[in-house]
C-alpha cells in the first residue's frame, strides 16, 4: 500500500515550486508535451471561470537533510502545470487578453484558485512512479507501444542509442535535477553517449516535419529509428518485429553502436546536402526509412555518393514513379516486401549517383 495524502495547494504556490525547481515538471518518464495551444487556452480558461479540474500527482520525494530541503516531480500533470506556466509568462493570451493585461482582482482570484494534489509518499527514482503514471494514462490518450517499450526496456543500450539519435535521451548539467535523466540507464552509457556529436540526423528528423508534431510527442520517431537501427543489423523484417527481438538481445551490451550512430549521422548529412524541401516526396516516414538504410548501407561499403547527383536522381525518380514502388510507399508500408522492394529501387538510384 502505497502512503499518500489529498491536499490542495494554490495556483501561486505550484507556479512558485516550479519556478524554484523545488518541483519538477518534465521527469524522465513524463511524455512529452502534446498540448496544443487551443488546448491551453481551453484549460487555463476553466481556471479563470473558477471551474475545478482533476487532480495532480505528486511524489514527494528524498529530503536532503544536509541542505534542509526536498525535490519533488510531478507524476501527473505536466500538461496542465506547463499550460499554467506559459499563461502568467505570456505565451498565449485568453479571448485577446493576456496574463499582464488582467486587472489586479482577476490576478489576485488567479493566483489564489484552489488546485487538488494527491501527494504520494514515494521518492522519485522509486519504480512504482512509472507504474503509476502508466495506470492514470489508460485512456483514450493511453500510451502508445513505443511509450511503454521506452519505458520498460529504459537500461537497454539497443533503446539508449535510439534516444540518443532521436534526442530523446537529457544529460542535466550541475545545475539542473538529476530526475531529468532516467535512473535506470547505466553510468557507462552516459559516459559513451555524453559527448557524441549527433546533430544532422536530429536535424533531419525532428525539423523536417517529417513526423507530426503528435507523432514527435508520441515517440514514433524513436520508434521509427529503431526500426532503421534494426534494419542495419538484420535486413528488412515485417514492422517492428525484429525490434523488439533485438531490445532483448541488446539489453546489457550493444556492441555496434559507435558503428550504428556514426552510419546514420553520415546518411542524414547526405540526405540534407540534396538541399530538401518541406514539399518533396521523400520526407514522408516510408521513404525516408529506406533512403536512410539504403544510404547506410552504402556508406558501410564505402561508396562516395555525390549529394548534387542524388538530389537530381531523386527528383527524376519522383516525376516518373513506377507503380509498385508508389504502391509500396503508401500500403502496407511497413511490411517485409514493401520495404525490400522500395530499397531495390533506391540502391539502383544509389548506385548512379556513386563518385
Amino acid at each position: 500500500m502505497i502512503d499518500y495524502r489529498v491536499r490542495s495547494i494554490s495556483l501561486l504556490t505550484l507556479v512558485n515550486e516550479v519556478k524554484s525547481k523545488r518541483l519538477i515538471p518534465d521527469a524522465y518518464f513524463q511524455r512529452n508535451l502534446v498540448w496544443r495551444e487551443i488546448h491551453k487556452k481551453d484549460f487555463v480558461k476553466t481556471i479563470l471561470l473558477g471551474l475545478p479540474f482533476p487532480q495532480i500527482f505528486i511524489s514527494k520525494g528524498k529530503v536532503d537533510v544536509e541542505n534542509m530541503s526536498a525535490t519533488s516531480c510531478i507524476v501527473d500533470g505536466q500538461q496542465r502545470t506547463n499550460a499554467i506556466v506559459d499563461f502568467i509568462d505570456g505565451v498565449f493570451e485568453i479571448e485577446g487578453s493576456h496574463y499582464q493585461d488582467l486587472k489586479d482582482e482577476e490576478k489576485s482570484e488567479f493566483l489564489k484558485y484552489e488546485i487538488a494534489v494527491i501527494e504520494l509518499d514515494l521518492e522519485n527514482d522509486d519504480p512504482k512512479i512509472i507504474e503509476i503514471f502508466q495506470r492514470i494514462n489508460r485512456t483514450s490518450n493511453s500510451l502508445t507501444s513505443i511509450e511503454k517499450a521506452s519505458t520498460q526496456y529504459s537500461s537497454s543500450e539497443f533503446m539508449c542509442v535510439g534516444k540518443l539519435l532521436t534526442d530523446e535521451l537529457y544529460f542535466p548539467d550541475e545545475a539542473e535535477s538529476e530526475l531529468h535523466i532516467d535512473p535506470n540507464i547505466p553510468d557507462s552509457f552516459i559516459k559513451w553517449a555524453t559527448p557524441k556529436k549527433v546533430q544532422k540526423y536530429r536535424k533531419l528528423i525532428l525539423d523536417k516535419r517529417i513526423f507530426t508534431a503528435r507523432e514527435l510527442s508520441r515517440k514514433v520517431h524513436l520508434m521509427h529509428t529503431l526500426n532503421i537501427m534494426s534494419t542495419l543489423i538484420a535486413g528488412y523484417f515485417n514492422r517492428n518485429e525484429k525490434t523488439n527481438d533485438l531490445l532483448d538481445d541488446y539489453a546489457y551490451e550493444f556492441n555496434e553502436k559507435d558503428k550504428i550512430v556514426d552510419l546514420i549521422e553520415n546518411a542524414a548529412k547526405l540526405i540534407l546536402a540534396t538541399k530538401p524541401s518541406g514539399k518533396t516526396y521523400w520526407l514522408n516516414k516510408a521513404n525516408i526509412f529506406t533512403l536512410i538504410v539504403c544510404l547506410c548501407q552504402a556508406i558501410q561499403e564505402n561508396k562516395k555518393i555525390a549529394p548534387e547527383k542524388l538530389s537530381e536522381k531523386l527528383k527524376e525518380f519522383e516525376k516518373n514513379l513506377p507503380t509498385d514502388y508508389k504502391l509500396a510507399a503508401t500500403e502496407a508500408v511497413n511490411g517485409t516486401r514493401a520495404r525490400a522492394l522500395r530499397g531495390d529501387y533506391i540502391n539502383k538510384i544509389i548506385q548512379e549517383c556513386e563518385i
